[in-house]
């Protein structure tokens, strides 16, 4: 078949006289509901019948595909990857928002086409790069097309908020412990609760870290959230990063934690953490699987073993006492013999070279602690001395992490400038969608860090700590546990010549 015509006299009339006119289409519907199949039958059918018209035109391939993201859009790569290769003349899409609602995509995507040799069409909006005004029209659809993305983007999670401030649980799987009841959790009526109370026991006991504990819960057998919520990928092992979740998510205490995270940027699939102002938080939501006492206790635990890491044989000061001198974390020494005692970690494993012993007894430290408390809640409670000395012990890390905080603040407003220029110079054209999304990957990530970093230090700084009174009623005890201690003590420093600074985690 041959089309001799030499003239091109508008929209549909192929410039490539005397040769066969090879046509590629393109459709998209954005879900993969049944309902939709219709939608691509009649895109397609569509595009089938104005190839037909055309004398001389003919169908090289169609493309199609449901999928929402552009990331995943394979059959969208290997039509451009098809075109680069110069497979075809032509590309024939119903509309422009069908082949993409990106305006760095279009304004990109477009043009290399041109340049190419592959001349675009879409038929809605009358745009043929064989045209004169096909430049200034890519440009105004798809930034119209973009701000009708962004505005349903918008409403959809206004409608989440929405429902989160009302109690609801937006999630589409309910955590391990809760099964949804009337749009709320509810605690689940099986044995994941009791699961979800043995995990926070056995990392506050101290003797297991997250992978150990997630070893024991595959030796066994016991099922994993996946396996539970009948995912469909659902894995039937248990792993770090699920125990860690576990462990640091405040559904258990009974609060409802929503909006968390958002689209790096429209188009995006990559993913950022919203900081806490802009999370929705509904206190006291839903029943608790755990104590508030027992998850603030395991969260300092996370923080400390965060920070620095200490080795050894787990024993009751894990991750509370250190060596003042080299910051390691000491190492406890059990004998058939002898008393229990520590010495410094950096020490033991690495002699002198490193550090010295600072061998301290295990009794003697609890004698210690005894002693400072029974000396706070007695006749020393109301004396002015020992509150000005408490306070200005204190005073110090209070100013250092304003000045963090200071430096955090100007850090989130240095990446957001430098977040708004990238997407600037997307938007003007000076930039390509890859070099856009490279540099907004990266700082997002340093962005998502600074924020994180400064909510954490803003929830330390505001935080509710025990007061003497708090402190007072607790000492009728006659030992110290593990919990009692994490309760009390954030950190035990050890000097060579024996001196012993305990930093507690109240204030007078």
């Amino acid at each position: 078949m041959s089309y001799n015509a030499t003239v091109n006299d508008g929209l549909g009339i192929p410039s490539i006289g005397g040769n066969e006119v090879k046509v590629a289409t393109y459709v998209r519907v954005s879900t993969v509901f049944e309902e939709q199949d219709s939608s691509v039958i009649n895109q397609a059918e569509g595009l089938l019948d104005y190839i037909h018209k055309m004398n001389g035109w003919v169908l090289y391939e169609p493309y199609s595909e449901r999928q929402s993201s552009f990331k995943k859009r394979k059959e969208f790569k290997r039509l451009i990857d098809d075109a680069m290769a110069k497979k075809f003349d032509v590309i024939l899409v119903k509309s422009l928002s069908r082949f993409g609602r990106s305006v760095g995509e279009l304004n990109t995507v477009v043009p290399q086409l041109v340049e190419k040799g592959v001349r675009f069409i879409a038929l809605s909006e009358a745009i043929d790069t064989d045209n004169r005004d096909w430049q200034s029209k890519v440009a105004m659809y798809s930034m119209v097309y973009q701000m009708q993305s962004q505005t349903t983007s918008e409403w959809i999670s206004l409608a989440e908020k929405a429902r989160a401030n009302r109690g609801e649980f937006t999630g589409s799987f309910a955590p391990y412990g809760y099964q949804k009841d009337e749009k709320k959790l509810a605690i689940a009526d099986n044995n994941t609760p009791d699961i979800v109370q043995r995990i926070f026991d056995l990392y506050q006991e101290g003797i297991l870290g997250m992978q150990a504990i997630a070893n024991l819960l595959n030796d066994e057998v016991i099922p994993t959230p996946g396996q539970i919520q009948l995912r469909k990928n659902g894995s039937q092992y248990w792993c770090q990063s699920t125990v860690e979740y576990i462990l640091t998510n405040a559904v258990y205490v009974g609060d409802l934690v929503a909006q968390k995270e958002q689209t790096a940027a429209l188009g995006s699939t990559k993913r950022k953490k919203k900081v806490e102002q802009e999370q929705v938080i509904k206190v006291n939501n839903h029943p608790p699987i755990i104590s508030r006492e027992q998850y603030r206790v395991v969260q300092e635990l996370i923080h400390r073993r965060g920070r620095t890491k200490s080795c050894g044989m787990p024993n009751l000061f894990t991750q509370v006492l250190y060596c003042a001198d080299c910051g390691g974390g000491m190492h406890c020494v059990k004998r058939a013999y002898g008393k229990t005692h520590y010495m410094c970690g950096n020490y033991k494993l690495r002699g002198k070279a490193f550090c010295s012993r600072h061998s301290v007894y295990e009794q003697g430290l609890i004698d210690l602690i005894f002693c400072n408390l029974r000396k706070l809640m007695n006749d020393h409670v109301d004396n002015d001395s020992l509150i000005k000395d408490l306070q200005k012990e204190s005073e110090g890390e209070k100013k250092a992490t304003l000045r963090e905080i200071g430096l955090l603040k100007r850090d989130v407003e240095k990446f957001e400038k430098r977040k708004q220029a990238a997407e600037d110079k997307w938007l003007d054209g000076e930039s390509t969608k890859e070099n856009y999304h490279q540099m907004l990957e990266r700082i997002s990530g340093e962005l998502s860090n600074a924020q994180q970093k400064l909510a954490d230090l803003l929830k330390e700084q505001e935080s509710h700590k025990s007061t003497l009174p708090d402190i007072a009623k607790l000492t009728s005890f006659d030992k110290i546990d593990r919990e009692l201690l994490l309760m009390l003590v954030k950190r035990i420093e050890v000097k060579e010549d024996g001196n012993i600074k305990i930093m507690y985690n109240f204030k007078v």
